[in-house]
């Protein structure tokens, strides 16, 4: 089954809630209850998608619509994955560790896509990812909790290693709301958001109340080496820091330390799709049978009336569901037992 938007599945499955809670709206909150759960319950067809990404950095953020890899292949080299906390311990948990990884390292959660480069300042921008490229939202709130460079001699132009400090003992704080078209805005250099040049750590972002359907990325826009009064720029410095496609919400995004990588590594990995709660018609579903959304639905509507046992009945067939579609997929590749099971 293709995906579909909740628009399409509201149409053919709106029966399945409470009449008093039919709508659209009610239908998203229906899913972002129940798909989270399905997601859980195995590895179907639908689950996993496949993903390539630069990997010179030493590590890999995944696609904010995905959870885990399964499997992954650096410089078409396949390397296993571990787990953090067993990892940790064997290779240890700083940058100052000189232990070369044999393998991907569940590394926690990061609250930006790249890192800022700490031999670099930055400025933060906002740019639309929505044709024809020349508004932002109409509306919504973005607010950045960031830390900036800063000169103990109050020279910022001979600002040398030693000297560096942050400006403040925790971080320094931004909120831009947006209002559509602004007339400094552009397609290729975005939105500035904040006049400070000298930014050199972004520890949170996060928006609330953005208009529906419009995507839009945070930006780390380089400006030059740390500590230079001047701006300079230089567009392939420039550093994705959150992508952006829903109306509330806190950027995440899981990550997994790599060894042995190079300027030119790069990493080829199979994800594990993550459930990325849906607030607007158009957002897409990854669902593997109509039947299977029906009895989850079914199976929290008992829930909802204090019927387990219907409730554990419908949740029940969900899972078997998914099994006999994880079978289907298959093919002609059939496991081995099964085969001689078949004689």
């Amino acid at each position: 089954m293709p995906a579909k938007t909740t628009e399409q599945l509201f149409a053919t499955h709106s029966q399945y809630l409470e009449v008093s809670a039919s709508q659209q709206e009610d239908f998203r909150i229906a899913l972002n209850e129940v798909m989270p759960r399905i997601y859980k319950m195995g590895y179907w067809r639908e689950m996993l998608v496949e993903h390539t990404q630069d990997a010179s950095a030493g590590y890999v953020s995944l696609p904010p619509d995905t959870d885990s890899i399964v499997s992954a292949n650096i410089d078409n080299s396949a390397v296993p994955t571990r787990s953090m906390w067993h990892d940790y311990k064997l290779f240890g948990t700083n940058d100052e560790d000189a232990t070369i990884l044999s393998s991907f390292i569940d590394d926690g959660y990061s609250p930006v896509y790249r890192d800022l480069d700490t031999a670099n300042q930055y400025t933060i921008i906002l740019a639309t990812l929505k044709e024809p490229f020349t508004a932002l939202p109409s509306s919504g709130t973005v607010t950045i909790r960031y830390r900036q460079h800063d000169d103990a001699t109050q020279n910022p132009v001979s600002l040398i290693t030693p000297e560096t400090v942050l400006k403040g003992s925790t971080y320094s704080e931004m909120s831009y709301t947006m209002v559509g078209a602004d007339a400094v805005y552009s397609a290729s250099s975005g939105h500035m958001v904040h006049a400070d040049i000298d930014i050199s750590e972004v520890t949170s972002i996060s928006w609330v109340e953005t208009e529906e359907d419009h995507p839009f990325i945070v930006k780390a826009k380089y400006t030059g080496e740390a500590g230079r009064a001047t701006e300079t720029t230089d567009t392939t410095k420039d550093l994705l820091l959150a992508d952006i496609n829903t109306n509330n919400g806190v950027s995440r995004y899981r990550r997994y330390r790599i060894g042995g990588t190079n300027s030119d590594s790069t990493a080829h990995m199979l994800l594990k799709r993550r459930w990325v709660d849906v607030d607007s018609a158009s957002d897409l579903v990854h669902m593997p049978s109509n039947a299977i959304l029906k009895h989850a639905l079914l199976g929290k509507l008992s829930e909802d009336n204090a019927d387990a046992q219907r409730a554990m009945y419908h949740w029940g067939v969900v899972k078997e569901l998914l099994e006999a579609d994880m079978d289907s997929y298959r093919g002609a590749a059939k496991p081995l037992y099964i085969l001689r099971l078949m004689g």
